[in-house]
């Protein structure tokens, strides 16, 4: 007997035992068919039963926990930084500071708590011919060579460049694992500044007869921040 004809001889015997009738219970009949079925369904839960037990040894559970959010009033202070003076007696002299000669006392990386810095020049002329001086302010920061130029003329005056590193309204929210982390998110790291400061252009009228000079002091002055009064607003 060929293989097709064992098979299709067990499926006929398989339906006649579907079809006989198993018990009689008055007027309840138990056939093979609802043994069948009822195997069948047995078979079925016990595969679902092992499938999901071993889907659930195969996952990692882990703890899943809430994130709170965070509220806080910002203190910014000032604080003195490097200064130093000097004079520029021609049309064209210049004086670098900061990054740019690598001078250590303008370097701020490593406070992460910087908000931002002004740098100032406050500069004076001296004798010549009297106003139309013209200088030149050039600041910048390590990260961003190009930085900022700002030109000034006339009889002297004050000069400032603020240059940002993490600017802050009055109070900042956000969400932590908790208040200390809260307060670490906000650190960053500071800058390097520098620049150049150039006596851009003499007085109008000037000659060799009539000396002229500008005097000047440049100044950094840093911003720092910390958060006051930190508070849970909510947990998520």
């Amino acid at each position: 007997m060929s293989l097709s004809d064992s098979i299709s001889d067990t499926l006929t015997k398989f339906e006649k035992y579907n079809g006989k009738e198993v018990y009689n219970f008055g007027n309840f009949v138990v056939t093979g068919r609802l043994v069948s079925a009822f195997v069948g369904f047995l078979v079925i839960v016990l595969m679902l039963m092992v499938t999901f037990s071993s889907a659930a040894n195969s996952i990692i559970i882990t703890e899943l926990g809430g994130t709170t959010a965070f509220t806080a009033d910002v203190v910014i202070t000032e604080n003195t930084g490097p200064s130093f003076s000097g004079t520029l007696n021609n049309e064209g002299d210049f004086v670098d500071f900061g990054y740019v000669l690598e001078e250590l006392d303008w370097d701020y990386t490593s406070n992460m708590r910087i908000s931002y810095f002004d740098v100032t020049v406050d500069w004076n002329p001296n004798g010549g011919a009297g106003g139309g001086r013209q200088i030149t302010f050039d600041v910048s920061s390590q990260n961003d060579t190009v930085g900022e130029s700002q030109n000034d003329g006339g009889n002297g005056g004050i000069v400032t460049t603020v240059w940002v590193v993490q600017a802050f309204a009055e109070t900042v929210s956000d969400t932590s694992d908790n208040a200390e982390s809260f307060l670490l998110s906000f650190e960053t790291a500071g800058e390097w500044m520098g620049g150049k400061f150039t006596y851009s252009q003499e007085s109008i009228g000037s000659s060799i007869a009539l000396s002229e000079s500008i005097d000047y002091t440049i100044t950094l002055t840093y911003y720092t921040w910390d958060f006051e009064n930190v508070r849970e607003i909510a947990e998520i």
